[in-house]
């Protein structure tokens, strides 16, 4: 199967080129428009590109994994947290936007480490330990990335380690050359599309699932009759909350009227085809949704018809499921608190922020804009993560048999040995997810990784312009050692993945692809306390600490994430590596609830 391969990577890898490409024709306007956003994003697509964003392949291949073997608790836990952790970004907007639109105003910093360095003391150390732990996470989760996608891929490319390794880190540099060369605004355009590629893929790989299954195995089982029943639900709500609308349409360079409607100049033919792909593809996936929709609706009827309705034992399934309480501990606490310190998502954020002042919006309707982009966050993602779960479900009625290794790279040998035209519709769907969300993540991880070396990293060692004059050659020169540090970074991280790559070949599991997952993740969890607490006390100064306590909540909490995962991943005692979420988050709480009560003591006695 690797022409397969090939020719979902060229398509999906073409999706994502060429709104860079049309990207790089604009100019950029100084740091913030390279490294936040140049020129008109519409609130649709950094709405779109978050989402994608956030249904990485580090969420798809656990939630996969565990419908396959009927592990619903961990992916109930995943989903209803992941959903209250979101909606933190809408809890405590005012603050937050109130700090990104004073940053934006006398161009600082927006980023999650210049917020923690203002409200502890102001000093430059803090926010660049708290960005060194920042790259440390990025590379980590780019890294799970390509070893994720590694799994999946190997018994397609005939087995081969080294071709699977050769075409990872081909589709790596590719995305980190469009990453360089486009800027943060291109990435969401790209991004955004690859949001409508992976539900293109995604509903059209459970519909030939369902033909498949209920053509082949005739009677369902009670669990897979409850999933089918829930798939029609999901993606009903899915589809109507979207309207139709998977990619967003509008043009990549447009002007806005001075009476609030966007009115577009004469573009380039290569966009006005851009934009009527979007609507092609647009157009697809309704089709293919509501096919969905119906097809699960019937199959769930006769099946209930026929069988009555299925009883669901909750206390069975809790009893059979393989994931530690630590982990599930982790589920809890990762997806909660990760998210409003998660550098991706002040990147988007500091983008939503900076088109506040567009004439196109009237009163109050970038408020309704915003709200409605928390929203959509808040409630798709756990959707769509819910509905990758119920895909595994009904995936793993095929896989009755004992399996050896792991299931989610069983169950793509089971259906490429399948001679029939289903089964490869169901490959072929299924590799455009795979393959969408990885390049979609990546992209968004590097690009966040070049916005915490250009305001946090470079300013330590590029003193500021000493006039307007030299600012615009300056800031040419500071981009160029961005991007050389990038580099620096991205050719570790392909040395990595090859280390790993061969250490784990034999021994990488389900339960380690997680624990690295935790463990990469946890090394931005030391900013939740030094971040929450200033955000819930507002102006009122609550929850302030010296510089130096900053300093020792993100070392601690940084050293125990790092030291955990190094350990997990050198030594290879995987089950350890949960432990990083807890260990850290708790740690870094701890020492600042200390911290806290210091400092005012020390503030009353004064």
């Amino acid at each position: 199967m690797p022409y397969l391969v090939l020719v979902t990577a060229v398509v999906v890898l073409g999706t994502f080129i060429v709104p860079v490409l049309l990207s790089c024709r604009q100019a950029s306007s100084g740091a913030q428009g390279a490294f936040v956003s140049h020129g008109h994003v519409a609130p649709g697509v950094i709405q779109n590109s978050s989402i994608a964003y956030a249904i990485g392949l580090t969420t798809l291949a656990p939630l996969l994994a565990w419908g396959i073997t009927g592990e619903f608790w961990p992916a109930i836990i995943y989903v209803a947290f992941v959903g209250l952790g979101l909606s933190l970004i809408y809890v405590l907007r005012r603050p937050v936007l109130q700090f990104l639109g004073d940053a934006l105003i006398h161009d600082r910093s927006t980023t999650v480490h210049e917020f923690i360095a203002r409200c502890h003391g102001n000093d430059p150390r803090v926010r660049a330990v708290a960005a060194a732990l920042t790259l440390f996470a990025v590379s980590g989760l780019i890294l799970c990335q390509m070893l994720g996608i590694e799994i999946m891929l190997e018994p397609l490319l005939s087995g081969s380690s080294s071709l699977t390794e050769l075409f990872i880190a081909a589709v790596f540099m590719v995305v980190a050359t469009c990453t360089f060369s486009s800027g943060h605004t291109g990435i969401m355009h790209a991004a955004q599309l690859q949001l409508g590629l992976l539900y293109f893929g995604l509903f059209g790989a459970t519909a030939c699932l369902l033909y498949l299954q209920v053509s082949e195995l005739g009677t369902t089982p009670a669990r897979g009759t409850f999933a089918i029943a829930l798939i029609a639900i999901v993606c009903a709500v899915i589809h109507f909350r979207r309207r139709a609308r998977y990619a967003d349409t509008n043009l990549i360079r447009f002007n806005w009227a001075v009476y609030g409607t966007a009115f577009r100049e004469h573009e380039p033919v290569t966009l006005r085809l851009l934009s009527r792909f979007q609507k092609i593809l647009n157009a697809l996936v309704g089709v293919l949704a509501v096919t969905l929709i119906v097809l699960a609706t019937v199959v769930a009827a006769l099946e209930l018809y026929i069988e009555g309705a299925p009883t669901v034992e909750l206390a069975s399934v809790q009893d059979s499921s393989s994931v530690s309480t630590m982990t599930l501990i982790s589920l809890i606490l990762l997806p909660l608190f990760h998210p409003i310190v998660d550098i991706v998502n002040w990147q988007r954020l500091a983008a939503f922020a900076k088109i506040r002042d567009w004439e196109c919006f009237k009163e109050g309707q970038w408020i309704a804009a915003y709200k409605g982009f928390c929203a959509a966050y808040a409630v798709e993602v756990p959707l769509v993560a819910l509905l990758i779960c119920l895909f595994g479900t009904v995936a793993g009625l095929t896989l009755a048999a004992p399996i050896v290794g792991d299931v989610s790279q069983a169950f793509i040998v089971r259906l490429a040995a399948q001679e029939n035209s289903v089964a490869i519709a169901v490959l072929s769907f299924l590799l455009l997810v795979l393959i969408a969300t990885a390049v979609s993540t990546m992209g968004s991880l590097i690009s966040a990784g070049l916005f915490t070396i250009r305001f946090d990293i470079v300013p330590m060692f590029w003193p500021e312009p000493t006039s307007v004059l030299r600012r615009a050659a300056e800031e040419v020169q500071a981009t160029r050692l961005v991007l050389a540090v990038g580099f620096v970074i991205g050719f570790g991280t392909l040395t990595a993945f090859h280390l790993a790559s061969v250490a784990f070949e034999s021994a990488f599991v389900r339960a380690r692809f997680l624990g690295l997952m935790f463990g990469f993740s946890s090394a931005q969890l030391p900013f939740a306390p030094l971040v929450l607490v200033p955000l819930f006390g507002g102006a009122s100064g609550f929850g302030t600490v010296t510089p130096a306590w900053a300093l020792a909540v993100l070392f601690v909490g940084g050293a125990i994430a790092i030291g955990i995962t190094t350990v997990g991943v050198v030594v290879g005692y995987e089950s350890s590596l949960p432990w990083a979420v807890p260990g850290c988050l708790g740690s870094a709480t701890l020492l600042f609830v200390i911290a806290s009560l210091l400092y005012r003591r020390t503030a009353a006695g004064q």
